[in-house]
């Protein structure tokens, strides 16, 4: 997880963070609510969405979380938590 977390964007470190915080390792939030806690910087909302998704790519490809879009709210689940 250390050597993961090296190479992580702060955007995802971020959503880790958060995602940490909530009990069980699960969150469910709206995409513009997720936006703000990622702390993403784009001024336009298909950028802000697009650097989301790459963030949310990098956590699943390094097997931290598993996720999945149904409209504009986000269900994220630590996989982490379980090792």
């Amino acid at each position: 997880m250390d050597n993961a977390r090296m190479v992580l964007s702060s955007y995802s470190q971020n959503i880790l963070k958060e995602l940490k915080g909530h009990a069980g390792g699960f969150l469910k939030v709206r995409e513009p609510d997720l936006i703000r806690l990622s702390q993403v910087p784009s001024a336009r909302i298909l950028e802000a969405r697009d650097e989301l998704d790459k963030c949310l790519a990098e956590l699943e490809r390094h097997n931290i979380v598993t996720y999945e879009k149904q409209g504009d709210r986000y269900t994220i689940r630590n996989i982490m938590e379980k090792e």
